[in-house]
């Protein structure tokens, strides 16, 4: 029970210190299904995606604005986006689904590098897709 405590402490005072270390530049994403990023549940809805400065790592907040429910993303990789996203010039975030399950893989905000995030294993044999989701900047 300690531990459990103590954990969420932590996660409470890194998602305190990612918002107020986050950039003025709010991206917003239109997600239309249930998906899982960060292992947490997210429902349908209007998603902003805030870039946290980290000299440690990249982070991103991805906070639903209909729930106010929220999730700390730490990329475990990044890459160069692919040569379709680059020339569409539009940020996206990629999931990966199976069997009406979704999970956030990869986030590109337009610069010269994509992200890649942990997510649930999908099980084994099933079709996989990946289904896009275009944001843009906007001013609240």
């Amino acid at each position: 029970m300690k531990r459990l405590i103590l954990h969420s402490m932590f996660a409470a005072a890194a998602l305190v210190a990612a918002a107020g270390s986050a950039s003025a530049q709010n991206l917003t994403a239109e997600i239309p299904f249930a998906f899982r990023a960060n292992n947490t549940l997210m429902q349908p809805g209007s998603y902003e995606v805030v870039r946290i400065n980290s000299s440690a790592s990249t982070m991103y907040v991805l906070r639903n604005r209909d729930t106010a429910g929220a999730v700390l993303l730490a990329a475990y990789s990044q890459h160069e986006p692919s040569k379709e996203w680059v020339k569409s010039a539009v940020a996206k975030l990629a999931f990966e689904c199976a069997d009406n399950r979704c999970a956030l893989q990869e986030l590109w905000t337009g610069g010269a590098a994509a992200y890649r995030f942990f997510a649930p294993k999908m099980a084994r044999g099933e079709l996989r897709e990946i289904a896009f989701s275009r944001y843009s900047n906007k001013a609240d």
